[in-house]
């Protein structure tokens, strides 16, 4: 019986810009999506027959994360059909018509329902896990084909690291990979659909521009401040709309001495990009003792990790 384990990394949006709506209700988006080194361990076992699923919490800090500070409380996805790594293995399964039975176990690291792509993927690490684990011999654009039935950040989760993307995100382009710069990730407690998100951007009286190419140019010079400066995202307004909160926590990050503050993918997890390590560890005590200052409520998750791109290791 064989078995299999893969890593899936989860992704930011460092630059992302919203287009039109197509025919088929989908927006065409221009982005820049960057990989990092949380991730959810995967595991693929061959069974007799059928898909089972086991998903449990995993350890951030044996999975990407420098330092984790928070609750150990996170949602799960659910250990079912509806979970997207099930139908990636059942649309792999109708694509090259191998039948074969299948335990997946998800130890998950990634917030759910958080803008970072958990859901996407561990779907993908499904796809790619399976074609080693089975010898299907598929290429990239095959699994990409597949993957852009299942959820539009697939493709990209596929191919990983530091990409350009455009169409609905089935159009992935390599570009040039940052070092590993140290990244704070501040997860409040409430999750955001991504269809109210874009249904309530699509009720903007004007959409917000985002200067995707000048994010490319400064990470080609692997310029921080520049990176930092061209962070932009069309979908931040509308979800800082409906959870004031997140303006206030951007300022804490700003005032923390993160370098550029900004929303990932439709939210709620917010990012701040910092100089180094050592800067990094400063400004995320900085940012527990402002958790700690707060008296009302449930409080965000601060996960301390860097970018990930296979360019750089």
């Amino acid at each position: 019986m064989g078995r299999l384990i893969e890593t899936a990394h989860a992704k930011i949006n460092l630059a992302l810009d919203v287009g039109q709506v197509r025919r088929d209700g989908y927006h065409e988006i221009h982005s820049v999506m960057q990989s990092l080194e949380l991730g959810d361990i995967v595991i693929l076992e061959d069974r007799p027959a059928g898909i089972s699923l086991d998903c449990s919490l995993g350890d951030p800090v044996k999975q990407g994360v420098l330092r984790f500070e928070g609750s150990d409380v996170e949602s799960l996805p659910p250990s079912d059909c509806h979970n997207l790594a099930w139908q990636a293995a059942e649309h792999l399964m109708d694509a090259t018509g191998v039948r074969r039975g299948l335990h997946i176990t998800i130890r998950k690291a990634i917030p759910v329902s958080a803008g970072l792509a958990g859901g996407s993927a561990d779907a993908a690490a499904v796809l790619r896990g399976l074609n080693r684990l089975w010898s299907l011999g598929l290429t990239i654009t095959e699994l990409v084909d597949i993957g852009e039935k299942i959820g539009a950040d697939i493709p990209f989760c596929l191919v990983e690291g530091t990409a350009e993307v455009s169409g609905i995100g089935e159009k992935v382009k390599a570009a040039e990979a940052p070092p590993p710069w140290p990244i704070i990730l501040l997860k409040p407690p409430v999750s955001v659909s991504t269809a109210a998100c874009y249904a309530a951007y699509d009720r903007l009286p004007q959409g917000v521009k985002v200067d995707v190419d000048y994010l490319l140019t400064a990470l080609a010079e692997k310029d921080i401040y520049k990176v930092a400066k061209g962070l932009g995202n069309s979908l931040e307004t509308v979800t800082l709309q409906r959870f004031p909160d997140l303006v206030r926590w951007k300022e804490i990050m700003k005032t923390a001495g993160c370098l550029g503050v900004l929303m990932s993918g439709s939210g709620p997890t917010l990012f701040g990009l910092v100089r180094d390590l050592e800067e990094g560890s400063v400004v995320f005590m900085k940012l527990i003792d402002s958790i700690k200052q707060e008296q009302q409520g449930p409080l965000p998750n601060l996960y301390f990790t860097r970018l990930w791109s296979r360019q750089v290791g």
